[in-house]
């Protein structure tokens, strides 16, 4: 009797010590149970190792597997269970029936399903109803889970937070003395009136270095320091959460969990309180004593060519019926043109290529480059989350192996979390991501970080790092044709009040 021809597929997620082990394992097992049964002949074993379960496109081994099916090599197929095989039910369905065409035969151990049966796309179909319906119940748990250790006083920031640091195997935070240093500075200059950019400069004179090492401040993690309850010893937990597969802020989606005391505080309360009614004077005009002029663009725009000086607002021929209201370079605007090159933006033109380049941002540039890395990172690592639940629930992996591991991806995860958060926008709901047709000072103060002129090119720095460009024009100067006839339309309207 001829023997058909065998293969496994097998497939762990991660690279980790334990779901490697695991591999291993499987290796042995099939090549051991197809060797048992009558009739067969192990030929050869298809491993995704490391790859996610996700979308076929990333499983290469699989993708051999089914090159080599078309061209015969095998007669049949073993594997473990539905999710270890496909993930999506459209594509599990396609791949079973390309097989069958071609006289292959699929057999899955956990659920007992031969894709020779003819009931077998109904069993499928179930089976994979199945494994999405458990995954999404484990999620439910695991959310669950996280939300009763919050309540029991459970912190999360991994390594993410300036200032402090977690104790390796505890839930302690620990005060790191150079940076808390820094947070105190931070807290201290605010409370002398400093505003942000102005902090930010003096840090990078005092040498203070960041948490990543780098003399470099930027404006908001100066907000981000000034507003985080943590420096005052309390947390407030489940600020973020994940909403129908997005991560974003918490208003009114899930609880939070308020606590005081839960660490040692490097900014005393009454202090950090003070800068929180600072921080709404500041930004309550109702609040300020009398009418302070409105230029969107204060101390945002910065000049590129000299780099000595910050871009002004003025009012070009003031009175006349030619004005003109411009930004300078205030080096320029001193000692000359001799002293900085520049050129001029009028404010009309400076507000009309923010609009353009706002909507730009918010339809194709919300993600930077390193946000867009850890959000892959952190679904590749709840990924492996699952995948290593369901290793110990079948049985593939020993209780000391999936304790240890498990406790290693969940450390990493919140790591990534808190990198997420201190990389992504602050402060701002789906409500703020709108386009424009005019311009809107509220979008300035909530997307711009700066705003730099270098010649004729304005580009338009946003809070997550993403900066865009725009080549302008100022037009027709203001005192050419015409000006004759204005000026006498604004002397008739002066005599007529």
């Amino acid at each position: 009797m001829v023997k058909k021809k065998a293969v496994a597929y097998i497939r762990v997620s991660t690279q980790s010590d334990a779901q490697l082990h695991s591999f291993e394992y499987q290796v042995d097992y099939w090549k051991n149970t197809i060797n048992e049964i009558d009739g067969c002949e192990y030929v050869g074993i298809y491993a995704d190792k490391g790859i996610s379960g996700k979308a076929l496109a990333k499983r290469p081994q699989q993708l051999k597997l089914i090159a080599d099916a078309r061209m015969h090599k095998f007669d049949m197929v073993f594997t473990k269970s539905v999710s270890r095989f496909a993930r999506n039910t459209e594509e599990l369905l396609e791949i079973v029936r390309e097989l069958r065409e071609l006289g292959i035969k699929i057999w899955f151990e956990k659920e007992q399903i031969d894709t020779f049966n003819p009931s077998a796309e109904t069993y499928l179909i179930i089976a994979a109803s199945i494994a999405e319906n458990d995954l999404k119940i484990y999620s439910e748990n695991m959310k669950w889970s996280i939300r009763q250790r919050y309540k029991k006083g459970w912190i999360s920031i991994g390594n993410g937070m300036f200032g402090y640091r977690m104790i390796e195997g505890t839930n302690d935070l620990e005060i790191v003395p150079d940076e808390a240093d820094t947070v105190r500075r931070i807290y201290e200059l605010y409370l002398e009136g400093r505003g942000l950019k102005t902090i930010a400069d003096i840090l990078k004179k005092e040498n203070r270095k960041n948490k990543s090492g780098e003399i470099d401040w930027n404006l908001r993690t100066i907000s981000y320091v000034l507003s985080n309850e943590k420096y005052k010893g309390c947390v407030l937990n489940q600020k973020r959460v994940v909403n129908l597969g997005v991560y974003e802020i918490n208003n009114n989606l899930a609880p939070k969990y308020y606590m005081e005391g839960t660490h040692e505080a490097i900014i005393s309360p009454d202090v950090f309180d003070k800068v929180q009614r600072e921080l709404e004077r500041r930004t309550n005009v109702r609040l300020k004593g009398g009418h302070v002029p409105s230029y969107g663009f204060s101390k945002l725009v910065q000049c590129a060519v000299c780099k000595k000086a910050a871009f002004a607002h003025k009012i070009q021929n003031c009175g006349k019926p030619w004005q003109t209201e411009i930004w300078v370079c205030q080096n320029q605007n001193l000692h000359g043109i001799k002293s900085c090159s520049n050129k001029r933006i009028k404010d009309t033109v400076l507000k009309e290529k923010f609009v353009e380049c706002y909507n730009e941002f918010i339809t194709h540039h919300l993600d930077n480059d390193k946000l867009k890395v850890l959000k892959n990172k952190l679904t590749e690592l709840v990924n492996a989350e699952r995948e290593l639940k369901m290793l110990y629930v079948n049985r593939m992996l020993n209780s000391e192996d999936y304790k240890k591991e498990n406790t290693n991806i969940r450390n990493e995860i919140a790591y990534i979390n808190d990198q997420i958060a201190a990389n992504e926008m602050r402060g701002l709901s789906r409500s703020d991501y709108k386009p424009i047709e005019e311009y809107d000072e509220d979008k300035v103060n909530k997307f711009i970080e700066s705003v730099s002129i270098n010649h004729s090119i304005v580009s338009f720095k946003f809070i997550n790092g993403v900066e865009i460009s725009r080549e302008f024009t100022n037009g027709s100067p203001g005192n050419k044709k015409g000006w004759y006839e204005r000026y006498l339309d604004q002397q008739r309207n002066n005599t007529e009040v």
